[in-house]
Formats: C-alpha cells, sequence, structure tokens
C-alpha cells in the first residue's frame, strides 16, 4: 500500500473530520486539498461559519501535507487570518502547500477557499519531524 493510501485511510478514521464531513480530494509529497460543506450548526451567533470550523479544516489539511512523507510530523505552531466569511451550504477548500522541508522542521501555507475560490482564510503551520515513520513506501 503507498504512502497516499496510508494517509488516505488515517483521515478516513479520524473521528473529528469525520464528524464535520471533511473530505480529502487529494494528497501527495507536501500538499494537501479537503473540502467540507458548511452547516448550520457549525455558524457562529453572526450567522457565518464559526472561526474553529474554519481553522479546524485548515489544521486537517496541514496535519495531511506535512505527513504526506511517512515520517511522522506533529504541529509547533500554527496561525491563522480570515479573510472573508463562510456561509450556510458554502463547500470550503482547504490546499495545504510545503514551503520548506528540513530533516526536523516543515513550514506549510494552507490556503482556505470557498466555491467561488474566494479566499476565506490563510494560515501557516510549522510542524516538527519526528524520527519515526508511521507509513512506508512501496
Amino acid at each position: 500500500m503507498s504512502v497516499n493510501d496510508q494517509i488516505k485511510e488515517k483521515v478516513s478514521q479520524d473521528p473529528y473530520a469525520k464528524f464535520l464531513g471533511m473530505e480529502l480530494i487529494e494528497v501527495g509529497p507536501g500538499t494537501a486539498r479537503l473540502t467540507m460543506e458548511v452547516k448550520e450548526h457549525m455558524l457562529n451567533f453572526h450567522g457565518a461559519a464559526n472561526g474553529g470550523v474554519i481553522f479546524s479544516l485548515a489544521d486537517a489539511a496541514f496535519a495531511v501535507a506535512s505527513n504526506s512523507h511517512g515520517q511522522t510530523a506533529v504541529g509547533l505552531n500554527m496561525n491563522i487570518t480570515y479573510m472573508a466569511p463562510g456561509f450556510t451550504g458554502d463547500r470550503l477548500t482547504a490546499v495545504a502547500t510545503e514551503e520548506k522541508k528540513s530533516n526536523r522542521i516543515g513550514l506549510y501555507r494552507i490556503e482556505i477557499l470557498n466555491q467561488k475560490e474566494e479566499l476565506v482564510a490563510l494560515a501557516e503551520g510549522v510542524v516538527y519531524r519526528k524520527k519515526e515513520f508511521f507509513a512506508n513506501a512501496d
């Protein structure tokens, strides 16, 4: 089983991602694309998608991209800037891209876009790469 297949299997078993209805669309070396529909129970008191929901989607894409090499990577820091609201029925997509990778540290940029390809949020995350590998290449 390829590293990508092993990651897809792990994500499909993630209870929090399932709870929010996240779907892994694409994974490659240092990249990931996940999507999620904003549901009514995900709204804040202003009627927009709760920032925590948007952050969760970004965090999941960050996790997949940073672990896409099969080496265990754990988050050290993540920050996010919200640029536009999401509303009920919006399809949000988080696209994570590896900006810098070393043996110990990785830097990732995560864009959260709506179905119109408008930027909803922009995040940056840093991971620490452990010595362990959780997936093996064929």
